[in-house]
């Protein structure tokens, strides 16, 4: 395996790996201590193993099942329970309620018990689009949400460790899942959902042909509230006890704590530069 370094906008060379694997799929690692395997080219964290990366290419889909796919920190927690809510799925705990095919870390759910699941089947992805569940959403009859995040937020609100090297990552494609900047495909945006939760979730059912009444939907809305979620057992993620506190922030802007007026300036021509042609705007 060889990684050829990248010269970021400030002119520093990346790192290169000071731990290298001669075989895709094996852990390798940059300095900093952040590891990462290899799948099919595409930089990825070290709890996806082999397996579980061919049981997310491998599993057969039903056109009952939804898959969300996102950045990792859009949201997906939040937006997880409000398809719970929707499609009334059961379970102990919110994690009970959805797939994470790609994770051996997290959801240990064997394929059997994947496939005998009841519909409708909830995955979430934090894969590239075009790697997530199924392999091409458009060959599949699953149907796919997408929900995004300004990067910004997304990142500040993810990394650990040493900030300017994790940013550095970020900005040269080198962090886990890839660069960040992909018809059965519903598109969300954070900040949308945020400021007007009520017809973000009213969108989503009419997506997936839920029928709510008014009163369905505002009791939804009302229970997919940050703080309800927050402080509910159900959806506290108080069972995963490696994550800390799970819920951090969930506001707009809160990427300013984290960037220095040179990294916003350095990041915003790399923005500019990527993001100009694709009519895509985002809060920040």
């Amino acid at each position: 395996m060889t990684l050829t370094p990248k010269t970021d906008p400030q002119g520093a060379k990346h790192p290169e790996p000071i731990l290298c694997s001669e075989k895709d799929h094996e852990i390798a690692e940059y300095e900093h201590g952040y590891k990462f395997r290899l799948h099919d080219g595409r930089v990825m964290p070290p709890f996806i193993g082999l397996e579980r990366y061919k049981m997310t290419r491998s599993l057969p889909l039903r056109n009952t099942d939804i898959c969300f796919v996102s950045w990792p920190r859009p949201g997906s927690t939040w937006l997880s329970y409000i398809l719970v809510l929707l499609t009334g799925a059961e379970g102990k705990s919110l994690r009970d309620c959805y797939h994470w095919l790609e994770s051996g870390w997290l959801y240990e759910r064997g394929e059997e018990e994947i496939r005998e699941a009841k519909d409708p089947r909830i995955f979430v992805s934090h894969m590239p689009y075009d790697m997530a569940l199924g392999g091409d959403p458009s060959q599949t009859p699953c149907r796919y949400i997408y929900i995004a995040r300004n990067p910004k937020d997304s990142w500040s609100g993810w990394y650990s460790g040493s900030w300017d090297h994790w940013l550095n990552m970020f900005m040269n494609g080198k962090c886990h899942r890839g660069d960040w900047n992909e018809k059965n495909i519903l598109f969300l945006q954070y900040e949308d959902l945020l400021k007007d939760t009520r017809t973000g979730i009213k969108n989503i059912a009419q997506f997936l042909d839920i029928k709510l009444s008014d009163d369905a939907l505002d009791a939804i809305t009302a229970k997919a509230s940050f703080s309800q979620m927050k402080g509910d057992k159900f959806t506290g993620m108080s069972d995963v006890k490696e994550a800390g506190q799970f819920y951090r922030k969930g506001k707009i802007g809160s990427w300013r704590e984290q960037f220095t007026v040179a990294q916003n300036d350095t990041f915003d021509k790399l923005y500019k530069d990527r993001m100009s042609n694709t009519g895509l705007e985002f809060e920040f």
